[in-house]
């Protein structure tokens, strides 16, 4: 598989280089090898006598180029494949699909001094992906892209897109490499939005945004638990940061949705959160945060109204790894929604390679979870999660991890078990750039 995403990114860089013009530019380069062990158990039921435990290596490589089609033109092309070999249960090993990652030609000035549009498979990451990061939930920590296009306009230190983006359920826009069929999300997804983003104060940041969303097509029978109906939601709302004295900061970021789900069903809900931070050391380089992160959740006697908050492109481990499997049979994996969360969090780097972190939750739902009480109970505790985090960056080439994550289910839960979710990860990853 690597020989031909090598051969695919020599083809393109030998025909944007004969295209390029006269003048000095930078053809780059780039390659990725990262190896994740993974372990598990307890983390879909909480239950010691169900066996769902896990162990697995997760092995992703990506190659890319950037190269100059002129002074103001950019492409850039990127391959990735990721396969996983699971040793518990035994599982035969075979090689995984190999897929465009990017694909996008970005325009950096189009017609006047500000004005700029990338179009094409491209990653798009707004403040901290409370709102968009993620446009493939269901293939794992392969990609997080989307196909979209944004045009920008950027004056001073301000700036405003307009976004569009359509991931279908499957990919269907480029070609596969081992094609294996592989579902990206449960239905296909299609939105339109505006996101404003503003530096200019200098111990504010701003940022505004709204969108409308489609989720249609999920080809699961009506009859299925998770089976969702095509639905349009609107998502307006804002983040802010601001600094405070004496090394404090505040952040807060808050959102509304309404919409409609067929045949009749009303979509109303809520999402954000609330920080305080205080960074410590000569460089700052510790630090410690406490706050709230809220989902709100569909009360069980308001039948026809949905009150779960929609992650729309969200879906991704930003507050747990392994709690992310948990929400499997809620809604669906990394489906962040009906949760409560208090979170304290510090952060120690004793020598400047290395940052160790943990954190603590404390999360509730803000209603019991109305399915099968086999799996859940009558309560609204999700319970306690504890995380310790050490991250070593050896040089600009080699970095890895390690990770700990503990569960202790409280009465939203059926089981009584605790569940737990360990990785280790070393990558290597260099860069490059010529001159023509």
């Amino acid at each position: 598989m690597a020989h031909r995403f090598a051969v695919l990114l020599l083809i393109s860089a030998a025909t944007l280089h004969m295209r390029a013009q006269s003048g000095e530019r930078h053809f780059e380069y780039g390659f990725e090898q990262r190896v994740r062990n993974e372990n598990w158990n307890n983390i879909f039921d909480y239950r010691d006598a169900t066996d769902d435990e896990r162990g697995q290596v997760r092995y992703r490589t990506r190659l890319w180029v950037k190269a100059p089609l002129t002074a103001n033109i950019d492409f850039s092309l990127g391959l990735a494949q990721e396969t996983n070999q699971i040793f518990q249960p035994h599982t035969p090993t075979h090689m995984d699909e190999g897929m465009f990652e990017t694909a996008y030609v970005d325009v950096k000035r189009l017609f006047v001094k500000g004005l700029s549009l990338r179009v094409g498979r491209q990653n798009l990451i707004k403040g901290e992906g409370f709102l968009i990061l993620e446009g493939n939930p269901w293939d794992g920590s392969r990609s997080i892209y989307h196909n979209a296009a944004v045009l920008g306009y950027e004056r001073g230190k301000a700036k405003l897109e307009l976004i569009g983006i359509f991931d279908p359920r499957m990919d269907r826009f480029l070609p596969r490499f081992n094609d294996k069929a592989h579902q990206l999300i449960e239905w296909n997804e299609s939105a339109l939005g505006a996101y404003y983003t503003d530096n200019r104060f200098k111990k504010t940041s701003l940022e505004a945004y709204l969108f409308y969303k489609r989720e249609f097509g999920d080809i699961r029978p009506a009859t299925h638990a998770q089976y969702q109906a095509d639905r349009y939601v609107y998502t307006a709302g804002g983040r802010t940061v601001h600094k405070l004295p004496n090394a404090f900061s505040l952040t807060g970021e808050f959102a509304w949705q309404w919409g409609h789900q067929r045949p009749n069903r009303e979509i109303r809900a809520w999402g954000g959160y609330g920080y305080l931070k205080r960074t410590f050391g000569a460089q700052k380089r510790h630090y410690a945060t406490f706050g709230y992160w809220g989902m709100s959740g569909s009360d069980p006697s308001t039948p026809n109204t949905i009150g779960n908050w929609d992650p729309l492109f969200s879906r991704w481990p930003k507050w747990s790894e392994g709690y992310i499997y948990t929400q499997f049979k809620e809604v669906g994996v990394a489906y962040w929604t009906n949760t409560g969360m208090w979170q304290g969090e510090a952060v120690y780097v004793p020598w400047k390679p290395l940052s160790l972190r943990g954190t603590v939750y404390q999360m509730h739902a803000y209603h019991p979870y109305p399915g099968s009480r086999q799996q859940y109970g009558n309560g609204t505790e999700r319970g306690q999660e504890y995380q310790l985090r050490a991250d070593l960056t050896v040089n600009k080439h080699w970095r890895g991890h390690v990770l700990y994550e503990s569960h202790v289910p409280g009465s939203f839960y059926a089981g009584k078990d605790m569940g737990f979710f360990f990785r280790t990860e070393v990558s290597y990853q260099f860069t490059g750039q010529v001159a023509f």
